[in-house]
């Protein structure tokens, strides 16, 4: 909670303590005020927070499932795991596809790998870094969206699916948290029974009528989330201003959450040993268990390359004032 409490006032922290104070830490009000003002950030007509982003795509994926069966999904190789798993635990047909220069899905590659097959298409693109959209976005015009945008909180790429991270070092923070945002009304009714044990309430007790976990988000983060919403812009301009002090690394737009800024180098490695940095996702056609035979030959000629620099704004400023940075 370090970004939390050091960017956060005693004032600011009022509605937490009384929250805290009246007991009111499980499901709770501040859940639905926190899907209503979301709305602003998604442009989503319906919000439904959840208690992860893993819980969030896992449900998109057996909404896609109990809708369409088996789907054909296309993400990146460079990405988080539990989106991806979850795609496979439903029976879906999984398709790493490489990335383009700026780290994004590469829709060449994608049409490439596109196979012949009565399965939906899925494709599922990464917002790294938390740009709000991929340049040469270039689709069939078939396909369902679903944008892990777990890096940002504007996305402006157009989507039937959203889903956000609200972890303690993104632009909003809870302790744990996420959201799906769509359009579809039929969806949304889904993962709002989905998340509470897929239960549908009737006369002071319930039905259970669907698939569904607990996978709600609680009034604790739901109220840690509606503090950190309202001074996200703020915060927002640190991260940019923080972004602006590292020379040579990729561009984000106007619309980014400024998650963290990407550079590519050839002695990545030392300085990420020195620097105590990360690369933040391992190749997932290389892990044991999504292993591919597959080569993604833009993926693993950049990946060593790679160092993710934070922009959070507890962060040291020996950092920014290295001369390896400017």
């Amino acid at each position: 909670m370090k970004v939390f409490e050091s960017s956060f006032t005693k004032d600011e922290l009022e509605p937490l303590i009384e929250v805290i104070q009246n007991g009111e830490i499980g499901f709770g009000p501040n859940v639905s005020v926190l899907e209503k003002e979301f709305k602003e950030c998604s442009n989503y007509r319906y919000n439904i927070a959840t208690n992860s982003a893993s819980a969030a795509s896992f449900m998109i994926f057996a909404y896609l499932k109990s809708k369409y069966g088996q789907c054909d999904v296309y993400t990146p190789s460079l990405a988080f795991a539990s989106p991806a798993w979850s795609a496979r635990h439903f029976g879906h047909n999984l398709i790493l596809v490489d990335i383009n220069n700026e780290l994004l899905f590469d829709c060449k590659d994608y049409r490439t790998k596109r196979i012949v097959s009565p399965n939906k298409k899925v494709v599922m693109p990464i917002l790294y870094g938390g740009v709000s959209k991929i340049n040469n976005w270039n689709l069939i015009g078939d396909e369902i969206v679903v944008t892990d945008s777990a890096h940002c909180t504007t996305p402006t790429i157009n989507s039937d699916f959203c889903f956000f991270s609200f972890h303690p070092y993104k632009a909003i923070c809870t302790s744990d948290g996420g959201m799906i945002s769509t359009n579809i009304k039929e969806a949304s009714n889904y993962f709002a029974s989905y998340r509470n044990f897929g239960r549908e309430n009737i006369k002071g007790s319930y039905d259970i009528t669907q698939d569904g976990f607990k996978f709600y988000m609680n009034n604790l983060n739901a109220t840690l989330g509606l503090i950190s919403l309202k001074k996200q812009n703020k915060l927002k301009k640190i991260r940019k201003n923080n972004f602006l002090k590292f020379k040579n690394v990729l561009p984000h737009d106007e619309n980014s959450s400024y998650y963290f800024a990407t550079r590519i180098c050839d002695n990545a490695n030392d300085l990420i040993e020195q620097y105590k940095l990360s690369r933040h996702y391992p190749m997932l056609h290389k892990t044991k268990y999504f292993n591919s035979l597959k080569s993604l030959k833009n993926t693993e000629k950049l990946y060593n390359k790679i160092i993710n620099l934070p922009l959070h704004t507890t962060i040291d400023e020996n950092l920014y004032n290295s001369w390896s940075w400017r």
